[in-house]
């Protein structure tokens, strides 16, 4: 008699049986190379890979900047410290949930989201996906390009006084270099990967013993800068929620693709236990050196400066400008072309069917990063913490309160590998392909938190943006399921 297992468990990984991909193949389906499940066998992520996984992404320049932007907006160090890794660590909740599914099945995001909103469906998930990617990818490039103008400043002085004009320029010299390397040259951005972890880690222990020495290694002297003390005026709970929001927020987006990470671990021991310990503790320590940068530029310049290449900028060395803004520009290019331009330009080039040539694809999706405005989104701390990543928690909050709801209370996380991969017909085709009370769902809370940022009557709403999506959309979702789906 003909085995007919399609699928089979062991431990906590589902496998993909030989017969399970001939039956695949029975039916029109989107299986591949890329979209493969990754076997039990083929799993070589432990604890020790998903936490250093965390300490790349975290040890960063823009976790570095949201943390002193807390110190600008109001909040002493005591408080900025506790919101940012208290978001950072809540968020891992959505992130070790999600990364269950890629754990479980070795499936990716996109399979996720073509299982929750079917197969045509999955265009809104994707477009998200793009729209987050094509966003930090501008931010991060106006970054850079801070660095960029900080050397070219020291080679010629008179360059930092032609005020935007320079500093536009600067963007678009770094802009210009992560789309060739996007189009040419990813495995030199894979090969920088390996050391940019550790050089920030080295960089920002210099910031530390930095700002010591200039507080004369007195501690009681560096934390009692004004710039680390609470504002007269401004309410802890006014800035408290808002910012705890968008902390969680800001890693939002990651948490929403941990399936893409998680399909690689050998167990849910090893990404639940790997990202729980690694992404707090990093947390803590970039916020920690964010908080010492701050209160060293203002005891050493005189000025609140929450922007690292911004800091650096002020030395009176060249050799220390340059230097430190090669290491900052080496930092964000290794992040920002693999982590930033390419899933966008991938999802591009997939929605053309690959139509156009990848690299007239790449330069297309960069120039939609000028549709970001970077230059405004970081004009200040305020508007980058309480007003950008409220509105990319907007996008990215409904979107996983529905997968983890369908996940876990409408499959139970119990998917149909074969399923999963045909073109039609299938319990995940829905609709002609749409999954219609999901898509529904998703548009109109997301409608409503972007309506609520215009209406103070609920602009609460707006300021909690991702909690809010996650937990009231995922509420909904569930009461569908039990009243109309009886689940």
């Amino acid at each position: 008699m003909e085995n007919k297992i399609t699928q089979i468990q062991k431990g906590d990984i589902v496998d993909l049986t030989s017969a399970g991909l001939n039956e695949i193949n029975n039916y029109p389906n989107d299986f591949n190379e890329i979209s493969a499940p990754i076997s039990s066998k083929n799993r070589d992520w432990f604890i020790r890979d998903i936490a250093n996984l965390w300490i790349g992404m975290i040890v960063s320049i823009a976790v570095y900047q949201v943390a002193s932007g807390l110190l600008v907006s109001g909040m002493s160090w005591s408080q900025a410290l506790l919101t940012v890794v208290m978001g950072h660590t809540i968020v891992m909740g959505v992130a070790i949930a999600l990364g269950h599914f890629g754990t479980k099945y070795g499936m990716s995001y996109p399979m996720l989201s073509k299982i929750v909103f079917g197969k045509r469906g999955t265009i809104f998930p994707s477009l998200i996906r793009a729209i987050l990617g094509v966003f930090w990818f501008g931010v991060q490039a106006w970054i850079g390009g801070q660095a960029v103008h900080t050397i070219i400043g020291a080679i010629f002085p008179e360059w930092l006084n032609m005020g935007f004009t320079s500093q536009f320029i600067s963007f678009l010299i770094f802009w210009a270099i992560n789309v060739y390397i996007a189009a040419y040259g990813s495995k030199a951005v894979k090969a920088l990967e390996g050391i940019s972890a550790p050089i920030l880690i080295v960089l920002s222990l210099v910031v530390i013993v930095w700002a010591f020495s200039v507080a004369d290694w007195n501690f009681t002297k560096l934390f009692s800068a004004p710039v680390l003390q609470a504002k007269e005026g401004v309410s802890f709970w006014t800035l408290f929620w808002p910012a705890l929001s968008a902390m969680i927020a800001f890693d939002g987006g990651i948490a929403l693709s941990m399936p893409d990470f998680t399909r690689h671990c050998v167990d849910q021991k090893a990404q639940s236990i790997g990202q729980i310990i690694s992404a707090p503790l990093m947390t803590f320590y970039i916020s920690f050196v964010g908080i010492c940068g701050t209160a060293g530029g203002l005891l050493a310049f005189g000025k609140e400066i929450w922007e690292p290449a911004i800091l650096v900028s002020n030395f009176n060395s060249p050799i220390i400008r340059v230097v430190f803004s090669l290491f900052i520009i080496m930092a964000v290019l290794t992040t920002n072309v693999a982590g930033n331009l390419v899933p966008p330009v991938n999802i591009a080039a997939t929605l053309t069917k690959n139509k156009f040539d990848y690299k007239r694809v790449t330069i297309f999706v960069a120039l939609l990063a000028f549709l970001a405005r970077p230059w405004d989104s970081l004009s200040s701390a305020y508007n980058l913490i309480f007003n950008v990543t409220q509105l990319l928690g907007a996008l990215i909050g409904p979107i996983s309160g529905i997968y983890i709801v369908s996940y876990f209370f409408e499959y139970k996380t119990d998917i149909d590998i074969v399923d999963a991969y045909k073109i039609q017909d299938g319990k995940y085709y829905y609709n002609n392909g749409w999954n219609i009370p999901v898509i529904i769902l998703f548009l109109a809370i997301t409608v409503l938190i972007f309506v609520a940022k215009f209406v103070p009557s609920i602009n609460w709403i707006f300021n909690n943006a991702y909690v809010f999506g996650v937990i009231f959309t995922g509420m909904l979702y569930f009461l569908y399921l039990k009243i109309f789906k009886k689940y």
